[in-house]
């Protein structure tokens, strides 16, 4: 990298230190598989920090400018790519919203639950312990745990 690229990337780097966070544990989550919903996430190899190093963040910038304080990247199809043409910035009630997990009916798993007094935090933990969605929405919350929830 040029001098003049690396003082790009620097001055880039200081004025938009959020942006430049969400960049790198946008990489960092796909590369590496922290998340299981992100197994087979990639990013772009123009916005590639593993590919094209620093002028991946250059370039991610130029794509799709710096992120305003309460906004957060949102894939705008959330079984592709962090690609241009597939992201945006946008509020976090809209990032929740466009999950794979809403798209597949979980989301109206979750409106069960809610309306059985069973909050997000609790049916999403008994989804991550492998309990059935139908049951984690209807069945209410327990002191003593149900045996025998997982599918």
């Amino acid at each position: 990298m040029s001098k003049s690229q690396n003082s790009v990337y620097t001055s880039l780097r200081k004025d938009y230190p959020r942006t430049w966070r969400i960049w790198y544990r946008m990489n960092y989550r796909c590369k590496h598989n922290v998340q299981k919903d992100y197994v087979d996430v990639h990013v772009c190899d123009d916005w590639n920090y593993y590919t094209s190093g620093e002028q991946g963040f250059v370039n991610f910038v130029d794509d799709l400018g710096p992120s305003e304080q309460d906004l957060e990247i949102d894939r705008i199809n959330p079984f592709g790519m962090y690609e241009p043409g597939n992201c945006r910035w946008v509020k976090q009630e809209v990032n929740r919203q466009n999950k794979r997990m809403h798209l597949d009916g979980t989301l109206d798993n979750l409106e069960l639950a809610k309306k059985n007094g069973i909050c997000g935090p609790t049916y999403y933990g008994r989804l991550s312990r492998g309990w059935h969605p139908h049951d984690a929405a209807t069945l209410p919350p327990s002191r003593t745990r149900y045996k025998n929830r997982t599918i």
